[in-house]
């Protein structure tokens, strides 16, 4: 049995083919979803499914754990008129979590491919359920999610500025980081509120900071152009010159 599992294996990394300067594959699964697959290194695939729970599995029949209780959530507000009374179990709430780390971590790998409206989308289901577990989840229960909303809104921003510099607009692209900074600014006022002073600094130090960088490197970069100093690009020398402003 494990001597088959092996050649399994070998067979389909030599059917994947990884290039050496490019590897990454989207393949198509048997229910017609994405599935990306990378080679980190040449003993290590990622296996990620894009849309859904990274993982591919379908909870209840539902594309995940979040769909299923979002569901949930309707049907009760539809059955009672109202959404009060309405309650999870921390063992939910621990399931929706853990489904969320790794959304998280899809949107870090997919930001490093530049999967721009993955993340977006990734990032804007945490920030939903972050908000959804601030309203209905017992406190200790909610920050345990809800902390983490400052990276979520910085990572959001940067998708939706980076979707607009594909297209060489970088007055949208600072538009969105505004954007985000003003969404930030808000959750750092809401911690420091409710005595979360830790996360206020952290918030602001790191990701706040890190937004308003990135607006002034954009902003310079388009200056630049404007002026003439430099001619029009593409999107990948963009790419380049952002990252040489950074250093």
């Amino acid at each position: 049995m494990d001597r088959h599992i092996v050649d399994m294996i070998d067979e389909i990394m030599d059917v994947v083919d990884f290039d050496s300067d490019k590897p990454i594959k989207v393949l198509k699964s048997s229910d017609g979803r994405d599935v990306v697959l990378i080679r980190s290194n040449p003993f290590t695939i990622t296996r990620i499914y894009v849309t859904g729970r990274p993982d591919g599995k379908r909870p209840h029949g539902r594309d995940s754990y979040y769909d299923y209780f979002m569901e949930q959530y309707e049907d009760y507000v539809k059955r009672h008129g109202s959404d009060e009374g309405f309650a999870l179990t921390a063992e939910d709430w621990a399931i929706l979590f853990s489904e969320a780390t790794d959304r998280y971590l899809r949107y870090l790998i997919f930001a490093s491919i530049k999967r721009w409206e993955d993340v977006k989308r990734d990032t804007t289901t945490n920030i939903c359920l972050s908000d959804f577990a601030k309203k209905y989840a017992p406190p200790e229960i909610a920050w345990q999610i809800y902390q983490y909303k400052g990276y979520m809104l910085m990572m959001r921003a940067i998708a939706n500025a980076e979707l607009r510099l594909m297209r060489i607009d970088y007055r949208g692209a600072i538009e969105e980081l505004d954007k985000g900074i003003s969404e930030i600014g808000k959750f750092c006022a809401e911690c420091l509120r409710e005595g979360h002073e830790e996360a206020e600094v952290i918030t602001r130090d790191k990701y706040l900071n890190n937004l308003v960088q990135y607006r002034n490197d954009i902003q310079s970069v388009g200056e630049r152009l404007s002026s003439g100093e430099l001619d029009e690009i593409s999107w990948e020398e963009l790419d380049e010159l952002l990252a040489e402003e950074e250093e």
